[in-house]
């Protein structure tokens, strides 16, 4: 495991406090892998993970999310991006659904042209510096 904290970038850095569910989350990102969360008690299941499950409270654990490959289930560009990202507007945020029905939010970094529902998505990863880290999807 990795002794350093590292951070999500998803368009933004933040110097909220870590809790170690979400940082066993980030050494596994590192790894370059995506981890859902289990309830514990009811099986139900999040992606992007959550500590305590939506339905009845339970902690959750940690399981690697496997799939690759998403459907484009909506999208919006953004012309107007905040400060830290205005060099990259205007972007592509998507909502990718895959095969199990789990949806994830991130952003579309490779477009050559305007994105059309139903397109398929590869989820992909980047080390932005030491500190930074992200998935995003490829079409």
């Amino acid at each position: 495991m990795m002794t350093e904290k590292k951070e999500l970038y998803l368009g933004y850095s933040s110097d909220k406090a870590v809790t170690p569910f979400f940082q066993e989350f980030l050494e596994f990102l590192d790894q370059e892998k995506l981890m859902k969360s289990v309830c514990t008690q009811c099986g139900t299941e999040f992606l992007p993970p959550r500590e305590h499950c939506q339905k009845c409270l339970s902690l959750c654990e940690l399981k690697e999310f496997t799939e690759r490959e998403a459907k484009l289930r909506s999208y919006v560009v953004v012309d107007f991006a905040p400060e830290s990202l205005a060099s990259k507007a205007p972007y592509v945020v998507a909502i990718g659904e895959f095969p199990s029905g789990l949806r994830l939010t991130a952003h579309i970094t490779n477009l050559m042209s305007v994105p059309e529902v139903g397109m398929a998505l590869k989820l992909a990863f980047d080390h932005i510096d030491e500190k930074k880290l992200t998935y995003k999807f490829l079409v």
